[in-house]
């Protein structure tokens, strides 16, 4: 998986990033109707993120979690759930893709600023 992200990672030009992926054990997370976890912890400022995972990752979920950098928020006309549907029909369409990946989004979603940690609301439910 270290390869994998270290690949994409590049192609996403996020290499001055230091990304790490993290296993997590399934009693800290509150799943919410869900049946696994992944999630993205991002610092901005540091240029540093944490992929928790409670299942093996695929190439698939490391490009949704990586393109969660690349495109931190949704934009001022775009609902959260809408934007997630983006994020995860990129991630799908870059991981069938044979080519070189090229910008294929609004350049709009770059990034502006600091996001709060969203997809990790449900992490470390044993710390409350």
């Amino acid at each position: 998986m270290e390869e994998m992200l270290k690949e994409w990672m590049k192609i996403l030009r996020l290499e001055d990033w230091d990304i790490t992926l993290e296993r997590i054990d399934p009693e800290q997370v509150e799943y919410d109707g869900e049946s696994y976890f992944i999630g993205i912890a991002r610092d901005f400022g540091q240029k540093t993120a944490v992929i928790y995972h409670d299942i093996e990752l695929d190439e698939e979920s490391i490009i949704h979690e990586l393109l969660h950098i690349v495109f931190p928020a949704p934009q001022e006309d775009e609902t959260y759930e809408d934007y997630e549907l983006w994020i995860t029909d990129v991630a799908e369409n870059l991981a069938q893709s044979e080519d070189v990946w090229k910008p294929v989004c609004n350049t709009s979603k770059m990034f502006t600023g600091f996001q709060p940690y969203h997809h990790l609301e449900a992490l470390n439910k044993n710390e409350k």
